[in-house]
């Protein structure tokens, strides 16, 4: 098991690498937070069922002071087109109560194979320059 100052040390680098990737390329950390919160509450004892829905939840609450103060950075500047900050932040909250409701009922390890096909759809059309659907 690791020590609580190992514990906090992963979590406060991986905290800093997110936030700097946050800024600097507008991504989301999930695909760094998620796993790296598993291992540490999974290494801390916790049951691993729970322990994907804590770093679930938890990646959550830290997505909104990351987006907020990258989004500051960028509004600033003149880089948010306001209206559709609005649209798709409304509709994004209405999707994500739904995700989250259904996560909630699924069998955890679905979640995880879910999330990692996510990453991996999502690296490799990064790595090959396309969008979605082209």
């Amino acid at each position: 098991m690791m020590s609580m100052l190992e514990e906090m040390a992963v979590l406060l680098i991986t905290g800093l690498g997110v936030g700097f990737a946050s800024g600097l390329l507008g991504v989301g950390g999930c695909f760094i937070m998620i796993p790296v919160q598993y291992w540490v509450y999974t290494a801390m004892g916790m049951d691993p069922q729970t322990a994907t829905m804590v770093a679930f939840g938890t990646n959550l609450m830290v997505v909104f002071p990351t987006a907020m103060s990258g989004a500051y950075a960028h509004s600033k500047k003149g880089y948010v087109w306001w209206k559709a900050a609005v649209v798709l932040g409304v509709t994004g909250a209405v999707g994500a109560v739904i995700g989250s409701s259904i996560a909630a009922i699924l069998p955890k390890n679905v979640l995880r194979i879910l999330f990692g096909l996510a990453v991996v759809i999502g690296s490799h059309q990064d790595a090959h320059g396309q969008s979605f659907g082209e």
